[in-house]
């Protein structure tokens, strides 16, 4: 079984105020932008107008006289119903008033009148009006450009100062800052997150006092009976006749006692492990033990093909209760074939030629109350505690099986200054 936790790629809620703040500001400086260019497009175009009907009114008022008319100015007149000359083709059919005219893609603003017998054309040649409006149009993309950029850094800045108190909140989390996470100086939001951080830890830390009493009230009133049971097994065991049962009394108070502290040590974080030399074989034999009688009805055979040598730097009591829960899976999904212990470097291995797991569930088996079948005598929680108990100690537990062939679920002991295999 090889397990790995990876983190969820997350999106950065400073960024995300940022770009919205930047968003934001971009599009009301393009849309005034875009406002002020059509506005001043509009305007050009009345002022061009305007200097048109004047320039026209200044013209029929001379009464054909010379009038001094500036170079993008050009005046044509004939009498009505002729066409002047120079005067471009098709122009002479314009109606009397204002007109828009394109020349070789040059606009024109054309104003018609009539006076005295005479037919005005004045012509407004906009080029220099194109060209501020581009000089307008190229200021203005600078312009949005410049602020733009200025919003980036500016929607950063507020990002930052608006998520700081957050920042500094969630670095006091991690670090488990033990004083309390509301302060004075938080803005609602935040302290309101600061308070219920600080009524979460609360009943936190009131949940694991009380789990930390219970263990160590289970730890102390079960020693005492169980130190007395075995007193009496003792005795008992003095008398031919009841040897062999007192014997066995003696063994399991033994092996509640090995699981006892295993299990305290898999609930309280902080218990040291009593690292020993543990001989397998006779380890393995004892465990058997347990089993033998009842696989002996079904037809299961034990077999210990662990090296007599063989010996591991381990804490008793947790690799009791691993190997136990191992067997004890390994008894229940045999059927009717045979569950062998073996052991090589590095590594102890419970394997079975039962039923077998399908390999989309062989992880599954691992998670707390999962079960593969409705056999009555199961919670789903012994492999579950053979995880943890392996992940606690820095071993690693590997599960190969193959549905009705069997299944293995090896050991695997840390090389790395960890326990390790002996023979």
């Amino acid at each position: 079984m090889t397990t790995s936790a990876t983190t969820p790629a997350r999106g950065s809620l400073r960024w995300r105020l940022a770009w919205t703040f930047t968003l934001l500001t971009i599009l009301a400086v393009v849309a005034q932008a875009v406002a002020l260019f059509l506005s001043s497009e509009e305007q050009e175009e009345e002022l061009i107008d305007e200097v048109v009907n004047t320039a026209l009114d200044g013209v029929t008022g001379s009464h054909g006289r010379e009038t001094m008319l500036p170079p993008h100015l050009s005046l044509f007149h004939a009498p009505a119903g002729h066409r002047p000359p120079g005067l471009p083709e098709g122009m002479e059919r314009l109606a009397l008033g204002n007109h828009e005219w394109f020349i070789q893609g040059i606009e024109y603003h054309v104003g018609v009148r009539d006076d005295a017998g005479e037919r005005y054309y004045l012509m407004y040649d906009t080029r220099l009006h194109e060209e501020r409006l581009e000089r307008l149009l190229i200021a203005l993309v600078i312009g949005v450009l410049v602020l733009s950029a200025m919003a980036l850094w500016l929607g950063q800045w507020l990002a930052d100062a608006q998520l700081g108190q957050l920042r500094r909140l969630a670095q006091r989390v991690a670090e488990d800052d033990p004083a309390p996470f509301t302060e004075a100086e938080q803005d609602e939001e935040v302290a309101r997150l600061a308070l219920a951080l600080d009524d979460y830890r609360a009943r936190n830390t009131t949940l694991i006092e009380r789990e930390r009493e219970f263990t160590a009230n289970v730890s102390h009133e079960l020693r005492t009976p169980l130190t007395r049971i075995r007193t009496s097994a003792e005795l008992l065991a003095e008398q031919d006749g009841a040897r062999e049962r007192a014997q066995r009394i003696v063994l399991a108070v033994d092996e509640l006692e090995r699981r006892l502290r295993g299990l305290l040590f898999l609930a309280r974080g902080t218990t040291p492990l009593a690292v020993e030399t543990v001989a397998l074989w006779p380890l393995v034999e004892s465990l058997f033990e347990q089993y033998r009688e009842a696989c002996a009805s079904q037809g299961i055979p034990l077999l210990n093909l662990v090296h007599a040598d063989a010996a591991v730097r381990a804490d008793q009591a947790v690799l009791s209760l691993v190997l136990d829960n191992l067997l004890s899976n390994a008894v229940r999904y045999a059927g009717t074939g045979e569950i062998r212990v073996e052991a090589g470097p590095g590594w102890v291995a419970v394997r079975d030629t039962g039923v077998g797991i399908p390999t989309d569930q062989l992880t599954q088996v691992f998670e707390r109350h999962y079960r593969l079948s409705n056999l009555p005598d199961g919670m789903g929680l012994g492999l579950s505690i053979v995880r943890q108990l392996i992940e606690r100690c820095g071993w690693r537990c590997e599960a190969s099986s193959e549905p009705g062939v069997g299944t293995e679920i090896r050991v695997v002991f840390d090389t790395n200054g960890g326990p390790s295999l002996q023979e």
